[in-house]
């Protein structure tokens, strides 16, 4: 990236506050656990804040970066889609990027090992994956590409989380391309 770019990215883009963010993150699992008690609740619901969440920070990313990936092989090249979202929020790309497809389904898996979302957090439950809200981003992200990877759904889950002692924070993004048609 040229100097413009790195310009760029420093100027355009807002970064999350890692304080605000990980107290917020915090807070909001602290008080689900005492509502619901149920850490699969609990990490249902902050994949369904991190969909609410994903209109606004993909509009913010598309009107700044003006940059979208074309197709889904795209989203092999770790220097392209989510990986470029995230570090314009944050300011850390993921460490590692792995593409992988077997027939219909395709699997693109971001790791990363100094996440800026749960750092200097501990999950108060094994079963508790802290940075889920960024599953819900990513899910909801390619819900709205379907059509575009000509995929008829998607899932994205959070496997390993920092915070529970996992060495990496690592997505799991599962699309499940469509039959070719046949006339």
């Amino acid at each position: 990236m040229g100097v413009k770019g790195v310009l760029a990215w420093r100027i355009k883009a807002e970064k999350l506050n890692a304080i605000i963010t990980t107290s917020l993150i915090n807070s909001v699992v602290t008080n689900f656990l005492n509502r619901y008690g149920d850490p699969a609740v609990v990490n249902r619901e902050l994949k369904n804040i991190g969909k609410d969440m994903g209109e606004f920070m993909f509009t913010r990313y598309v009107q700044a970066s003006q940059k979208t990936v074309k197709g889904i092989n795209d989203l092999a090249d770790p220097k392209a889609a989510y990986n470029l979202a995230w570090k314009f929020f944050c300011g850390k790309t993921f460490d590692k990027t792995e593409f992988k497809k077997e027939g219909n389904d395709v699997y693109v898996t971001y790791s990363i090992k100094d996440c800026p979302i749960c750092k200097d957090l501990i999950s108060p439950s094994p079963q508790l994956f802290m940075c889920n809200e960024n599953a819900g981003i990513m899910e909801w992200v390619g819900e709205q590409r379907l059509e575009d990877f000509q995929a008829d759904s998607v899932t994205c889950d959070e496997v390993l989380c920092r915070a529970r002692g996992d060495p990496v924070c690592q997505f799991v993004i599962h699309f499940h391309l469509k039959e070719p048609e046949f006339f």
